[in-house]
């Protein structure tokens, strides 16, 4: 009795999720013209490509050491 009354009060707040998810749709449009000309994508990458640190480091993937003979 006790598992099929947690069933139940999952159910129901996943549907009031949904329907209430469904009801909070907006139909705002946004004019796809006017975003392309405002919104630069390439030139905000090369701005913060720009002034990103720099680190060098010593590559020791193949090092080996002398076999004595």
């Amino acid at each position: 009795m006790r598992k099929i009354s947690l069933y139940v009060i999952a159910a129901f707040l996943i549907l009031t999720g949904v329907a209430g998810w469904i009801a909070s749709t907006t139909q705002t449009r946004v004019e796809a013209a006017a975003l392309a000309e405002t919104v630069d994508p390439l030139q905000i990458t090369m701005n913060d490509v720009r002034d990103l640190p720099t680190e060098e480091f010593e590559d020791y993937t193949f090092v080996f050491t002398r076999s004595s003979r």
